[in-house]
């Protein structure tokens, strides 16, 4: 299908435009479609990127590297302009859950000119770590420096050997 403008001049923006649209609601409907009921309660986890720009609403899904050291995870998180009190990390089972809510406002005033502009930001993230392995949830340790979350998580069993099971 072409998408045509006065002129016969292809709008390939507004194909574009179209393109998103389509995108978008299949994300937002193929749980449904497909059944996956987990997907109802959690945010996308191909939601848009720490850098992204969101729609209201929307929860971004924060960039993660995750290190599986010989004693400890490490999963360190991107959370730009968010402060060390906006975060939350919580381990459901062997699951690591990362969000954090950071709230903006600015005001200007200009009683000359008699205007009042009132401006209000909001953005949320979340991000779910599957873990490979168990982890020690007494002696984890978070640290937050420049807009990045490092979270340490020692490991509970080292080095847990592999018993094959022979098929009779």
């Amino acid at each position: 299908m072409v998408w045509r403008r006065r002129h016969n001049v292809w709008d390939l923006e507004e194909l574009r435009r179209m393109e998103e649209w389509m995108e978008k609601a299949f994300r937002e409907t193929a749980p449904f479609f497909w059944g996956d009921r987990r997907a109802w309660a959690l945010p996308e986890a191909g939601g848009a990127g720490a850098g992204e720009e969101l729609a209201v609403g929307e929860t971004a899904t924060p960039y993660v590297d995750i290190k599986d050291k010989k004693g400890e995870i490490v999963v360190a998180a991107d959370l730009p302009g968010v402060e060390k009190g906006e975060i939350s990390i919580n381990i459901r089972g062997d699951t690591l859950e990362i969000s954090a809510e950071k709230k903006k406002e600015k005001e200007e005033k200009d009683e000359e000119a008699g205007y009042i502009r009132r401006e209000r930001s909001y953005t949320r993230f979340y991000r779910s770590v599957p873990l490979p392995t168990e982890v020690d949830k007494e002696k984890v340790k978070a640290s937050f420096e420049n807009g990045v979350l490092k979270v340490e998580l020692p490991k509970t069993k080292e080095g847990e050997e592999v018993k094959k099971i022979e098929v009779k």
